[in-house]
């Protein structure tokens, strides 16, 4: 059983996978921003951590325990609301996503503890970045290892003639 949920990309924040299921909402906007998912019977807090109001955000999601008492978001009042969400996530694993409007989705880190609310966001990015970087290392190996894939790989973008003049 993993700490970790299971995110498919495409999909909503808060609705991560096709067996995700949004089980209760702390905080809408126009969409859920802070809520329970479930997962094969495994509940998980998620929050936006940014970027609620526009195109891209970011997201965290963290396994709530047996023992966890979800009853401090829910009597959270607008004054306490962000605290409560940050004792909440204190000291938990965090599945790191960004995502768009238009793609759902698109990448996903795990942040072992010590995670904290304020933090997620900066350690996610940290974490994101490395992927990416090791996944351009990877391909820059296979494109030494295997010059014709340096042949398809291969394009630029350049200006178009008709923007030019503007």
């Amino acid at each position: 059983m993993s700490d970790h949920i299971h995110i498919e990309k495409g999909r909503s924040p808060w609705q991560p996978s096709d067996s995700s299921e949004l089980r209760e909402t702390f905080h809408l906007f126009t969409i859920p921003l802070v809520g329970v998912i479930a997962q094969d019977n495994i509940e998980y807090l998620f929050w936006c951590v940014v970027g609620h109001a526009g195109p891209e955000n970011a997201w965290a999601y963290a396994r709530v325990e047996n023992n966890f008492d979800l009853e401090a978001l829910r009597n959270a009042t607008d004054e306490t609301f962000d605290e409560a969400l940050a004792q909440a996530a204190k000291g938990r694993a965090c599945t790191f996503a960004i995502a768009s409007d238009e793609k759902g989705i698109v990448e996903w880190v795990v942040v072992e503890p010590p995670a904290s609310f304020d933090d997620v966001h900066e350690r996610g990015m940290e974490e994101l970045g490395i992927k990416v970087n090791e996944a351009m290392a990877e391909m820059q190996h296979l494109m030494e290892q295997y010059p014709s894939i340096r042949a398809v790989s291969s394009f630029s973008i350049s200006p178009s003639p008709r923007l030019s003049g503007v």
